[in-house]
């Protein structure tokens, strides 16, 4: 079901009930994301309307013979992130499928395939990584139809885009429309965002960036960040698809490194931003309908948000900015209210929640924590009705 929406009064009943009640629950029951082996390591990073989710768990890999000079230049390492799906219940990881996996080792220090965004539908996007001659590999955009399936190689596709090195799907929507980024070839510096939609790639417009990073999309529009003079200060892009484009470049006014991290169904915008005069570190904010807002973040600590939904609830993460990763706190902020996940549900014994990585349009949330032998399982969260 597609909605087009400019406030929460155009929404059908059973969804505005459904958003009404986002902001009234209390408390979340917590699903552990199982690893492939209890003593390697499970992230959640994106979740589907229905609950399942996409991630990364670690696998155990060898070095062939027949690798063995990519394993000696290129590090070998003994544990390797691949591509994750969990069903809603999060018991049985089943790793995605990639273009090949004879270039796992050559690439033991980065996952072979990685799926980026799911729609409604279960289709996921992302990239794999594929041979390119007899010493190489490339990255290439790739598609998934379910979690068993082998990758589609979107790259026959995109033959009427400029000369590129590698390229990925970041995003797709409702319609089938993926989103997408490439590295420039012919010796131009610098990425290009690109939708791909029913078979015809166009390339997205830079509003005069110099290199443009694709990140969500959806039914109406799709947004990305763009590196405006070399070295200097990022920007926020919102593209309308079949419309004009927007440019978000500072969020309180000063000089601001903007970035976007997700995209809701109904058009808010979360990321965060830097503004280096300050030193303030990161600060998380959400954008709707031509209005940005810092989420609060306390003094000492810096602020990310990474997840959006149609009710606006931002997830994300706040961390204490003279610590590592143990004292960041998983949060959700709710009309601008900020929220301690660990407050709102309890954690297995000796776990933290410490990211918070995305938030679908029923309220459920996926992320990770850790313990304190720095062992990391993915989660996720569920309102209590």
């Amino acid at each position: 079901m597609k909605f087009r929406t400019t406030s929460f009064a155009a929404l059908p009943g059973g969804m505005l009930l459904a958003l009404m009640s986002l902001h009234a629950h209390a408390s979340y029951t917590v699903t552990t994301l199982a690893p492939i082996a209890s003593e390697h390591d499970s992230y959640g990073e994106v979740i589907h309307s229905q609950g399942a989710t996409l991630g990364e768990a670690y696998v155990r890999q060898n070095c062939p013979v027949s690798q063995w000079m990519n394993c000696l230049m290129n590090g070998y390492a003994p544990r390797q992130p691949r591509a994750t799906w969990w069903s809603s219940t999060g018991e049985a990881p089943t790793l995605l499928p990639c273009l090949s996996d004879k270039v796992d080792p050559s690439t033991n220090w980065d996952m072979p395939c990685q799926a980026e965004a799911i729609n409604s539908r279960g289709v996921m996007v992302g990239r794999s990584y594929a041979p390119k001659g007899a010493f190489d590999v490339q990255m290439r955009p790739v598609l998934w139809l379910n979690p068993d399936s082998r990758p589609v190689d979107l790259s026959a596709q995109l033959q009427g885009l400029p000369a590129y090195l590698s390229a990925q799907a970041v995003g797709i929507n409702d319609q089938g429309w993926v989103l997408g980024r490439a590295q420039a070839g012919n010796g131009h510096a610098g990425d290009f965002s690109f939708l791909l939609r029913d078979g015809l790639a166009t390339v997205l417009p830079a509003a005069g960036a110099q290199s443009v990073k694709a990140k969500a999309i959806n039914a109406t529009m799709a947004v990305g960040d763009g590196l405006y003079d070399r070295g200097g200060a990022s920007g926020v892009i919102l593209w309308t698809l079949g419309g004009p484009t927007q440019t978000l470049r500072s969020i309180d006014g000063t000089e601001n490194h903007v970035y976007a991290q997700a995209l809701s169904s109904a058009g808010h915008v979360a990321g965060f931003y830097w503004a280096p005069g300050s030193k303030q570190g990161n600060r998380a904010f959400s954008w709707y309908q031509g209005r940005s807002q810092t989420l609060p973040t306390e003094a000492g600590y810096s602020s990310v948000a990474f997840g959006v939904n149609a009710g606006g609830q931002v997830a994300g993460s706040h961390c204490r900015t003279d610590q590592d990763i143990h004292g960041c706190r998983a949060v959700v902020w709710t009309n601008g209210v900020r929220q301690d996940l660990n407050a709102l549900a309890t954690p297995p014994a000796g776990f933290t929640f410490v990211q918070a990585k995305a938030i679908n349009d029923q309220g459920q949330i996926t992320g990770w924590m850790v313990n304190g032998r720095k062992v990391y399982r993915g989660f996720v969260l569920k309102p209590d009705r």
